[in-house]
């Protein structure tokens, strides 16, 4: 059996997970200094994070150039946003249903 060839991602499927990669940072580095790993935030902090806004920021200006780009940025930034509030409120629902599931079995 040969070895499967790897896809590559599409420039847009890099460009999202820049995104959010870059839209985590601060938590990511928080959360390294509340574990008390002081150097993976370092190394997050001063050598991955702007690598991450420096990426985010060419493959930004490649993408949304033109009118085309500025209508594409509108849909994309609307779209994300409501992922975001979809997947907030899945998250706010399933604490919910885990207390009530919790109190109800208390009683």
């Amino acid at each position: 059996m040969g070895k499967k060839k790897k896809s590559k991602r599409s420039s847009a499927d890099l460009h999202r997970q820049v995104q959010d990669a870059v839209q985590a940072l601060p938590y990511a580095i928080e959360d390294h200094r509340k574990k008390g790993k002081k150097v993976k935030g370092f190394m997050l902090r001063y050598f991955s994070g702007p690598m991450l806004k420096l990426m985010n920021k060419g493959l930004g200006a490649k993408r949304y150039r033109g009118k085309e780009g500025e209508k594409l940025r509108q849909t994309d930034q609307m779209r994300r946003h409501l992922e975001q509030r979809g997947a907030a409120l899945k998250h706010v629902q399933e604490i919910t249903r885990k207390a009530q599931k919790k109190k109800g079995r208390g009683v």
